[in-house]
Formats: structure tokens, C-alpha cells, sequence
């Protein structure tokens, strides 16, 4: 009996510990007043301490006023009440996505070596080449000199965004930001026009969506093979995109 009534006891002391209210440490804030915007999954606390609970995560670019600032690097905002966000989650203004041109720049040696590979492997059946801007992100897509191959550069790597069996003589229109494309069968000529299509790769294919070539015609300029596809001109594809992308 007395044994289980020694359990009994040092059950209920357990308890009585456990059942205690936990004590946050009190921190030191600094007052602030200033707006600062939310990242992606931004969390936010009931206290300065991640194990106080999550109350409910914020989307991106969501305004809020930072009231204080924690000794520990929470900011405090005010939802009805003091809560608490982890300072790497908030950023002081909202900066644009940066464009593939950025990308490409900020890149340009590995954008460089993408098509100087390209480039190699081309050299077979294509001795001269044309890099020219034809979906309107200002990145230059390389064209072979059959009008068959027309490549782009993405995640660091060239990649195909058209193939033919049958050439085509290539035109841009750059008011309308539209290839063009000319070939011959049976003796006839025909006309198409390409848009770029997401849907099957995430780099993009240009497709043909329309003949008719009447509403681009008047400002259609031919894609001319500017350049040779020798060592010499491979090796200086750094300085040739450097000049494309600054422009």
C-alpha cells in the first residue's frame, strides 16, 4: 500500500511539473515603425522563439508594419495583436523577378561555352550560323545555316526549340516579335508563322500557328548567317553575346 502510494505521489508531481506554464524569456525589443514586404512562405509567430507555434504563414509581397525588433532577430508585427516574423523572411522593397536577359548576362561565360559546344557539334553541316533575338526575351537564339536547327539557351545548356526536314528561309518582324518562315514544295512557296509553345517543354517550341502571312509582311526582315562557324569565331562567343546582350 505504501508503495502505491508512493507512485501515486511522484505521478502527481510529474504532472504538476508538466502542467506548469512555460515562461518566455522576455526580450529586449527596439521600437521601430517602418513597412517591409513578406517573402515566400514567410511564418509567423505567436512569440520571438520558433518553438512558440506557427500562427500562419504569409504569401509573398504581403505589406506589413515591423513595430519592434528583437534581440534575437524577430520582427514584431501587429495583426490585432504583437506577433512575430523571423528577420530573413522580410525584405525592405519588392525587386522584380530578373529576366532571362539578366540571367543570361549575369551567366555569360556558361552561356558562352552552351554555344560554343553547340556550335562544335554543328560544324559538320552548318558552316556559317545567325544569333538573333526571335521570342522577345533578348536572349539571341542560334540558327544553323540550313534554316533546320533554331536553338535557345536555358538553365545553362543550349536547348531545340525548332527542327525541320524541309528548310526554311527565315524572316523577323519586329514590330509584331514574329518568325517567319519560307519554303518551296512542289514549285509552290509557302509561308508560315511561329509562336512560341510551352506546353510540352519548359524551355519552349516554336510552332506554327498561322499562313497567313499578310499582317507581318510589310515588316519582315530576312535572318541573315552572319557569322562563321570556325575555332576563331567559337572562341570569342564570350565577347559576341557580351555585345548582343548589351545592346
Amino acid at each position: 500500500m505504501k508503495k502505491q502510494l508512493s507512485v501515486f505521489l511522484c505521478i502527481c508531481f510529474l504532472c504538476s511539473l508538466l502542467w506548469q506554464p512555460v515562461q518566455v524569456h522576455a526580450m529586449n525589443i527596439i521600437p521601430v515603425n517602418v513597412k517591409m514586404y513578406t517573402t515566400s512562405g514567410t511564418p509567423v509567430y505567436a512569440s520571438p522563439d520558433l518553438h512558440s507555434g506557427i500562427i500562419c504563414v504569409l504569401e509573398r509581397f504581403v505589406n506589413v508594419t515591423v513595430t519592434g525588433i528583437t534581440e534575437n532577430g524577430f520582427y514584431q508585427v501587429d495583426f490585432n495583436g504583437n506577433f512575430y516574423i523571423p528577420g530573413p523572411f522580410l525584405i525592405n522593397k519588392i525587386e522584380a523577378d530578373k529576366t532571362a536577359k539578366q540571367i543570361a548576362l549575369e551567366n555569360l561565360k556558361d552561356f558562352a561555352e552552351a554555344y560554343r559546344i553547340q556550335l562544335e557539334q554543328m560544324e559538320s553541316y552548318s558552316s556559317s550560323f545567325a544569333l538573333k533575338d526571335i521570342t522577345g526575351d533578348g536572349i539571341p537564339e542560334l540558327f544553323d545555316s540550313a534554316g533546320k536547327e533554331i536553338y535557345t539557351y536555358y538553365e545553362k545548356r543550349s536547348v531545340m526549340i525548332y527542327y525541320a526536314e524541309n528548310a526554311d528561309t527565315f524572316y523577323y518582324s519586329k514590330n509584331n516579335n514574329r518568325l517567319a518562315g519560307k519554303y518551296k514544295w512542289n514549285d509552290k512557296e509557302y509561308w508560315e508563322v511561329f509562336a512560341m509553345d510551352y506546353s510540352l517543354m519548359p524551355w519552349g517550341q516554336l510552332k506554327c500557328y498561322s499562313t497567313d502571312i499578310s499582317p507581318i509582311k510589310s515588316d519582315l526582315t530576312e535572318i541573315s548567317r552572319s557569322y562563321t562557324n570556325n575555332v576563331e569565331t567559337r572562341n570569342d562567343m564570350y565577347n559576341i553575346l557580351k555585345t548582343i546582350l548589351s545592346l
